[in-house]
């Protein structure tokens, strides 16, 4: 969905269902900040992610 954009994203927002180990990192490869809340039933994950 963010191959295509040329424009240079800062920010996305996104719902519980973006919270997977397959989407923080292609967020992180493209400098995007996340704004995605935990799922209800998330667990921790490695000790260094930003996310916990």
């Amino acid at each position: 969905m963010l191959n295509p954009l040329r424009r240079k994203i800062q920010q996305v927002s996104a719902d519980g269902a973006y919270d997977t180990r397959a989407c923080h990192p292609v967020l992180k490869k493209k400098w995007i900040i996340p704004s995605i809340p935990s799922r209800s039933n998330a667990g921790y994950w490695e000790e260094w992610h930003p996310r916990n």
